[in-house]
């Protein structure tokens, strides 16, 4: 006969993993506010999310964020760039007055490859297009992965964004790019790479662009240290709209701090291009 206690301790833990379970299989709770899309480059398909603001106005021009996830949301199912990007802003949502276009990198790759940033580019640019993007009001922001990205994209991309917020991410890693890598990334990009002062050939590339940068001191993934020489290249090219957060003792997974520091929001509603602020 069972222990009535047993059988208590039994039920909550079948409790338990059907909840767990129910939370897993359930994409829909949250994915659904982020619509699906599609781009075609050349004879291949890519996926793409859109993300909506609350009060969105298809008659009113909307600012559009280009958001470049980390790592370890890349694949091709079209859900783990929502998934991650959504566990960081889940109770900000009703607080962005912009459009966000989230691409997914694909496994093994990185968005600086000519492939990707192509994508990523052409996914922005059909989400401009279909909910009244406002050209002059983009975003580029990205986290680790996507910070890189952001840097070398914005660098290939000059005068298309409005601001850019780059989260741990660097110009150039700590190892020497790889072949394959080398043969994959953008042209104008790997130029860039490949000379004496590539943080400096990326700060002129990016110029008067603003930009916020954030990094955690004790980043053990990406070296703080990426983040400051960007800044200090920034700096030395004449830049005059470059802001620099440093969270003493963070670590790497600082998006979500980054997301909520106070003033961004108003900061980014703020830039427009060719803005005199």
């Amino acid at each position: 006969m069972c222990h009535p206690r047993a059988k208590s301790m039994k039920l909550i833990v079948i409790l338990i993993v059907l909840i767990f379970a129910a939370a897993c299989s359930d994409q829909g709770t949250f994915s659904k506010d982020y619509l699906e899309r599609e781009v075609t480059l050349g004879d291949r398909n890519y996926g793409y999310r859109v993300l909506l603001p609350k009060n969105y106005n298809p008659e009113k021009k909307a600012s559009v964020m280009l958001y470049l996830h980390g790592s370890g949301s890349r694949g091709d199912d079209n859900y783990l760039q929502i998934e991650g990007f959504d566990v960081a802003v889940f109770d900000l949502k009703e607080r962005f007055d912009f459009v966000i276009v989230l691409p997914q990198c694909k496994k093994d790759s990185f968005w600086a490859a000519s492939d990707m940033a192509d994508y990523a580019v052409a996914a922005l640019d059909e989400a401009v297009r279909e909910f009244n993007g406002d050209p002059d009001r983009l975003y580029l922001a990205g986290f680790s992965l996507g910070g890189y990205g952001t840097w070398q994209i914005a660098a290939a991309h000059p005068g298309k964004f409005a601001a850019l917020v780059p989260v741990a991410g660097g110009v150039v890693g700590e190892r020497p790019i790889k072949p394959d890598d080398r043969a994959a990334i953008l042209p104008e990009v790997g130029r860039m790479l490949d000379s004496p002062e590539p943080y400096k050939a990326v700060a002129n590339a990016i110029g008067q662009t603003p930009v916020w940068v954030f990094h955690g001191s004790s980043d053990d993934s990406v070296p703080v240290e990426f983040s400051r020489k960007m800044v200090q290249a920034l700096t030395d090219a004449g830049s005059t709209k470059v802001k620099y957060t440093e969270y003493a003792n963070e670590g790497h997974l600082i998006f979500g701090k980054a997301i909520r520091e106070p003033g961004l929001l108003e900061w980014l509603a703020e830039q427009k291009r060719n803005n005199p602020k």
